[in-house]
């Protein structure tokens, strides 16, 4: 039997940008991350994220809070779109309301998860469909 927090449909490795201000959670899940091969950017600020876009030479996957200091999740996940339009974008909140998760999925979001959440189900949400 397989490792759960490991399945075999998340792609390993590859460019993620992380958006969290919460220092412990971010680090868990770059570690995790790191494991799987991915090569980690962390952002502390929404605008700390937006700035970082432009030194970016690839992004596969983001993985972005709502909650922010500065720029919000929501226009983080709308300018990953624009100028990384083939990013996997998951959205992470602790204030999962399905009107939230709509207001994700109308920027640009991909999948939405509330915190806390488990690593499965992040794997899981890099590796769903577009």
């Amino acid at each position: 039997m397989g490792d759960p927090e490991r399945p075999a449909a998340l792609p390993e490795g590859g460019s993620v940008l992380l958006v969290d201000d919460d220092d412990d959670l971010a680090q868990v899940l770059s570690r995790a991350l790191q494991r799987r091969g991915y090569v980690v950017h962390r952002a502390r600020t929404g605008n700390e994220a937006l700035a970082s876009l432009v030194n970016l030479q690839q992004l596969d996957t983001a993985v972005v809070d709502l909650v922010l200091p500065g720029a919000g999740g929501l226009e983080v996940v709308r300018g990953i779109r624009r100028v990384f339009p083939g990013c996997r974008i998951v959205a992470m909140t602790g204030l999962a309301e399905p009107l939230m998760e709509q207001a994700f999925r109308d920027a640009g979001a991909d999948a939405f998860l509330a915190k806390p959440l488990e690593l499965a189900d992040l794997y899981r949400a890099i590796a769903g469909p577009r």
